[in-house]
């Protein structure tokens, strides 16, 4: 969600503070990185981390925890500006803002989530467009280089989840493919891209705040988190497999999904964590649970995993902790209380961790037990939204600001 999918005008006042010759090398057009599996390329892990972050420019962009993707040295932010849920393309290396452009007005948050007004959806940008999911339903889509309007579609804004929409448009084979609806009437459906027209639709799945994402076993099979089962579906709208995955009490299925071949690892808050193991079996998909750790899971957060091994925050706390993805065994759980609402991203030789409460935690990818090399406070306000991290620069989504800071 990510999401996560919790949400929390303005003018954009990016300003520039020694920043020469800048240029982003690496693209992260959508959630969690290119592959949705929360791994960055190319940083530059510094041999000692420093005792601060350095600001180098904020913007004031809007309210919202949908988190912010960078194509082309673009920053693009689905944010609530007064009463209209806005896109915006920011300049990377300054943040000053490139265009603006009014998507729909934005929707009554009522409710337990009525305390984040703002967008939960993680924008996605393929092939020069810009495809947003905006709080109350309505899907839409741009062009990345001037903002302007290509298609809008709102034929599946009557029910949204009780938190409203939390899934991020997932792009591929020229569809646009989201989860949209509620607990009585989700659905999950593809979009033309360059038509908004519906392609396929799957009734009958009940929504929920998780992101699809694509595995392969004899082909690519999208795969869907709702609130009640795990769903394998063909690249034309077909059920290949559903593995119930009922909540617990009163949580909520909010984490995206882990692929690892033809495993699959799923978490949530009272359910713990689970690996399957897909196989096609003539003409079926079958699957088997390899194992299940029920004393960590997660909250509204997804876990990375790296080297055989899964890195999160747990779902009560917020202490991070490591599984051996093989065996599902506890390799380390930390005993500090953080926040349950966080972040996690592979930096390569260090794990970042970033808190709803604005603590952003670097530590050691190792299993051994848990290593601290970093911890910074990002914000006065609380955040929700996932970081981006490229090249030696952290940029994080704020309530209503974006912020970059550079490791130095």
């Amino acid at each position: 969600m990510r999401r996560q999918f919790f949400l929390s005008v303005f003018i954009v006042t990016g300003l520039m503070l020694g920043v020469t010759g800048f240029s982003q090398t690496n693209d992260y057009p959508g959630w969690r990185c290119a592959n949705r599996d929360g791994k960055v390329t190319g940083f530059k892990t510094p041999a000692t981390w420093p005792k601060t972050l350095t600001k180098v420019w904020e913007a004031t962009v809007g309210e919202g925890d949908a988190s912010p993707v960078l194509v082309k040295n673009k920053f693009y932010l689905l944010v609530k500006q007064d009463s209209t849920e806005v896109l915006i393309c920011l300049d990377a290396k300054n943040g000053n803002q490139l265009w603006k452009t009014a998507i729909n007005p934005a929707p009554e948050i009522t409710g337990p989530a009525r305390t984040h007004p703002g967008p939960r959806s993680t924008p996605n940008v393929s092939d020069g467009k810009v495809f947003t999911l905006g709080a109350g339903g309505i899907v839409a889509c741009h062009d990345a280089a001037s903002g302007k309007l290509i298609w809008k579609n709102e034929s599946y804004t009557s029910e949204v989840p009780q938190f409203f929409t939390g899934s991020s448009p997932l792009v591929t084979d020229k569809m646009c493919i989201v989860p949209l609806g509620g607990h009585d009437h989700g659905l999950i459906v593809a979009f033309d891209v360059n038509s908004g027209m519906d392609i396929w639709k799957l009734e009958g799945e009940p929504c929920t705040y998780s992101s699809p994402l694509l595995m392969t076993i004899d082909k690519k099979i999208i795969v869907n988190q709702s609130e009640t089962d795990l769903l394998g579906l063909s690249m034309d709208g077909k059920l290949l497999w559903k593995i119930p995955t009922p909540g617990q009490r009163m949580f909520y299925n909010s984490s995206t999904p882990v692929i690892d071949g033809q495993n699959i690892v799923i978490a949530g808050q009272g359910t713990g964590t689970k690996l399957y193991k897909l196989k096609k079996e003539g003409e079926s998909y079958t699957f088997n649970e390899v194992w299940n750790n029920p004393k960590l899971g997660v909250s509204f957060n997804t876990p990375v995993l790296k080297d055989g091994f899964l890195y999160a925050n747990d779902s009560r706390f917020g202490y991070l902790y490591c599984l051996n993805a093989k065996t599902g065994e506890t390799a380390w759980a930390d005993t500090v209380k953080l926040n349950r609402f966080g972040s996690m991203l592979d930096l390569g030789k260090a794990m970042l961790s970033l808190t709803a409460n604005a603590q952003l935690i670097i530590f050691k990818p190792t299993a051994s037990a848990y290593k601290e090399l970093g911890k910074y406070k990002v914000s006065e306000t609380e955040i929700y939204a996932h970081p981006l991290v490229a090249d030696n620069k952290i940029y994080i989504k704020d309530k209503d600001k974006l912020t970059c800071w550079t490791v130095e």
